[in-house]
């Protein structure tokens, strides 16, 4: 792209930070934390600024021959790290802000049933579609595709902690919406998946 062409950028990018082997862990972890800083100070979520610099790495920058520093290692290493103690510890501090209020998730279950039927079908269609016009897929493959994406990554509960927890900006109701909204369509991933599974072996067996 057009940063090949500024001087020393072009030059050295993330295959050669990401070229010391054993050290490709602290590297990826520093440039979380560095990218992450940076966001902020632009006004934004350190949480953005990370996911930002996830998007930037990609498997062919690390090296295959090794054992240690691989694409694998590293990424068996973070995963470890995210959903071992960091992930859990962001949960249970977001826990400790909310109080849950019955008469509040009561009054808003319409609003969660027509949320997630209407994320639920443009979800999976526009994913479904994509795989199968785009990649070339067959619908039962493509429908697997659109089951999948259906799941609300750690991303949207770091929104919802931004807008409601530290910013006021949603009301307590449009938060309860949001969460009871991404927690139904987590679920609707396995449940859906396995549905869909003797679907989906059926029709790679007519390939």
């Amino acid at each position: 792209g057009w940063i090949r062409k500024i001087p020393i950028l072009g030059k050295y990018g993330m295959r050669h930070l990401l070229a010391f082997g054993k050290h490709s862990t602290l590297t990826v972890l520093l440039l979380a934390l560095l990218v992450g800083l940076l966001a902020n100070e632009f006004g934004f979520h350190p949480a953005v600024g990370a996911y930002m610099a996830g998007l930037v790495i990609k498997e062919e920058y690390f090296q295959f021959d090794l054992t240690f520093g691989s694409y694998r290692d590293t990424k068996r290493i973070i995963e470890n790290s995210a959903f071992s103690w960091i992930g859990p510890v962001f949960f249970v501090e977001l826990g400790t802000k909310l109080v849950f209020d019955w008469d509040v998730l009561v009054s808003v279950i319409p609003q969660i049933i027509a949320m997630t039927i209407a994320l639920f079908v443009s979800q999976v269609a526009s994913a479904a579609i994509a795989a199968r016009y785009t990649g070339g897929m067959n619908w039962n493959g493509s429908m697997m595709i659109g089951f999948g994406m259906l799941g609300r990554a750690e991303l949207a509960f770091v929104v919802m902690d931004i807008a409601y927890v530290q910013n006021k900006i949603f009301t307590i109701e449009v938060f309860y919406t949001l969460m009871a909204t991404a927690f139904m369509l987590n679920v609707a991933v396995p449940v859906t998946i396995a549905w869909w599974k003797p679907r989906y072996i059926k029709g790679a067996n007519w390939v």
